[in-house]
């Protein structure tokens, strides 16, 4: 390798390198005021805080957060994508073989485990109690049938038609999503304490498996 070819490959690699940190360093902040703006909503509501108060409490100046979010409500909601987009990096592997209804079983559980349902269905009671929060959490619930889709259809492989994998993933988002607002109580004095359960989803996944 010549030096000019030498150097612009270590170029590269500290293009890439830098990169990737820009971009952790981009989801952390993202995160620190998704974080802050959804516990200050828990402690002071939803017209109990302001925009300055999140980046204060996150501990950034306040242009940052046009960087990451138009308003509170979609920094409020976007916890609940990155904790899906956290859950599907860490999903584990499942054998040969495994149909779809138990890649979306297992999926479902392991987000489970990771607090995504509990964060939904807190969401759920809050847009209850706070309607402006309501069209932002529809946006959520669509990206996670979505992502949920594509990631499903990876670990599926071609074996599996994409209009089989997107009806199913409809269908049992379809059916959570209705099940998490029924969970989520907007006059519960504690909505932070809201849960569901592992018998939550195999109810849902029992019945996808019967039919109707």
């Amino acid at each position: 390798m010549g030096i000019d070819a030498h150097w612009a490959l270590i170029c590269y690699r500290v293009l890439v390198t830098d990169i990737g940190l820009r971009e952790k360093k981009r989801l952390a902040v993202a995160h620190d005021l998704a974080q802050s703006a959804f516990d200050l909503l828990l402690e002071h509501g939803l017209d109990g805080f302001t925009i300055d108060e999140v980046t204060t409490r996150a501990g950034y100046a306040r242009r940052t957060f046009a960087n990451h979010y138009s308003c509170k409500e979609e920094a409020v909601t976007a916890l609940a994508i990155e904790r899906l987009r956290e859950g599907a990096l860490t999903m584990p592997p499942q054998p040969d073989g495994t149909s779809v209804l138990d890649w979306m079983r297992a999926l479902a559980k392991h987000q489970m485990a990771g607090g995504q349902f509990e964060l939904l269905v807190q969401l759920s009671a809050l847009a209850r109690r706070y309607p402006a929060l309501e069209p932002y959490l529809a946006k959520v619930f669509l990206q996670i049938r979505r992502e949920a889709t594509q990631l499903i259809q990876s670990r599926v492989g071609k074996g599996v038609r994409p209009i089989v994998v997107s009806i199913l993933v409809a269908a049992a988002y379809g059916a959570l999503t209705l099940m998490l607002d029924n969970a989520a109580d907007p006059n519960d004095a504690d909505i932070g304490s809201a849960t569901a359960t592992p018998e939550f989803l195999d109810t849902v996944f029992t019945q996808l498996e019967s039919g109707f």
